[in-house]
């Protein structure tokens, strides 16, 4: 499925498959939501973005009392799907990577 806006997957163990769609002319912050995939009372540290060439990190954020941290990226091209990485380290103290897909698309 492709929508806009943030990701959130139904369940606690199904995959992200959800794609954003971005304008490549836009600066978005984009929005990641890390609850779904947390065990209860386990909450995410500070998550660092990782983004692709041609992309830019321009700032990033993490709220961790929501289980949410956004990026903003710059240097989209039309049609290119890239897969945006984070990384936290846990309150248990495990170390957690997640890939978003997203896709510069202006049409």
């Amino acid at each position: 499925r492709c929508r806009r806006g943030t990701w959130k997957a139904r369940t606690r163990r199904e995959p992200m498959t959800d794609v954003v769609i971005v304008d490549p002319n836009d600066v978005p912050w984009l929005t990641f939501d890390w609850s779904v995939f947390l065990p209860a009372s386990v909450t995410i540290g500070t998550v660092t973005h990782t983004v692709p060439s041609p992309l830019t990190k321009v700032q990033e954020s993490t709220d961790t009392g929501a289980g949410t941290s956004r990026v903003k990226v710059s240097g989209f091209v039309h049609g290119a799907i890239y897969m945006i990485e984070g990384r936290t380290t846990l309150s248990n103290g495990e170390t957690f990577e997640r890939q978003f897909p997203v896709r510069a698309f202006n049409g």
